[in-house]
């Protein structure tokens, strides 16, 4: 069960939707794929592994791993192939095109172009020269052909002062790019937003600019709406409905903001209403979220 009383709950018994959660392994948790069916009121698990970036790309799921590792999983969410690579610090993904898929490679401050398949390496946006995490990338966002993409500091050795609110998004055209070559970008020239707390999840919904402010406990819904939660926010997806936000456990308690008086500890799903400002919290079996995807049909 998803959320007791449900059916009867006249707030959120419209709610039917299908997600996809991808959760990141954490103390001894194994992490996985899971799938929550709000119409069935159910949760199951699809697949035990530390899953992070999620993307389709035409019939086909591909899942990130934390240990370096493409998923690729058909549309019955049944793993088909499996890939290892060097230490990338795989985080978010985003197919480019039907042959390519963009995976934001943490660990070198690059975005890696892969193709679709044998997910060989091709090619490259460089955000530094340096084979070190600086700027700690997150997560990815293609809209059009502008690419999103989120990080903890678009400066320098965000580690140095992880308390600072340096977080940010750049937005970076990639009208005239070539997934086979490599393109170098000076981040502060292409912030968005700035000042963030550790910003995550970052997409573009009806027009707006929509990203989980992680260590400020919020997600930002455009310049209209910030939905204030409860513990540390990452994933997120939005319905006609309602906002699936995702909490994860906070993995260093010293660094909770002295603004708040709590933080919880618990990881899971926040259903959130977003015209009476309510929400329901759907717990789940593992201490990290780091995606949400809204899936049509599962078989």
């Amino acid at each position: 069960m998803l959320l007791h009383g449900l059916e009867t709950d006249q707030d959120f018994r419209h709610i039917d939707e299908r997600l996809l959660v991808s959760c990141p392994a954490g103390g001894h948790d194994s992490g996985g794929l899971f799938l929550l069916d709000f119409k069935r009121n159910a949760l199951t698990k699809l697949y035990t592994g530390s899953c992070l970036g999620m993307s389709w790309v035409e019939d086909r799921l591909i899942v990130t791993t934390d240990d370096n590792r493409i998923v690729l999983l058909n549309r019955q969410l049944q793993p088909i192939s499996e890939t290892k690579h060097r230490k990338l610090d795989f985080h978010g993904s985003m197919p480019y095109n039907d042959k390519t898929v963009l995976i934001a490679e943490t660990a070198v401050n690059a975005i890696g172009c892969y193709e679709v398949g044998s997910f060989r390496r091709i090619g490259e946006i460089r955000l530094h020269p340096d084979v070190k995490d600086i700027y700690h990338i997150n997560d990815i966002w293609l809209e059009g052909r502008t690419l999103y993409i989120s990080m903890f500091t678009p400066y320098d050795k965000w580690y140095l002062n992880p308390l600072e609110h340096t977080g940010a998004i750049i937005a970076v055209d990639l009208a005239d790019y070539e997934p086979s070559r490599c393109l170098t970008i000076h981040p502060p020239d292409h912030i968005v937003k700035r000042d963030l707390f550790m910003p995550h999840t970052v997409m573009v919904h009806e027009g707006q600019l929509v990203y989980c402010n992680s260590m400020s406990f919020s997600a930002q819904i455009g310049d209209r709406m910030t939905i204030q939660l409860g513990g540390f926010t990452r994933g997120l997806a939005i319905t006609e409905n309602a906002v699936f936000v995702g909490q994860s456990r906070m993995r260093h308690v010293l660094r909770i903001p002295h603004q708040f008086s709590n933080c919880s500890l618990d990881a899971g799903i926040y259903v959130y209403h977003p015209e009476h400002r309510i929400s329901r919290f759907v717990s789940l079996p593992a201490q990290q979220v780091y995606q949400i995807l809204v899936v049509s049909e599962v078989v």
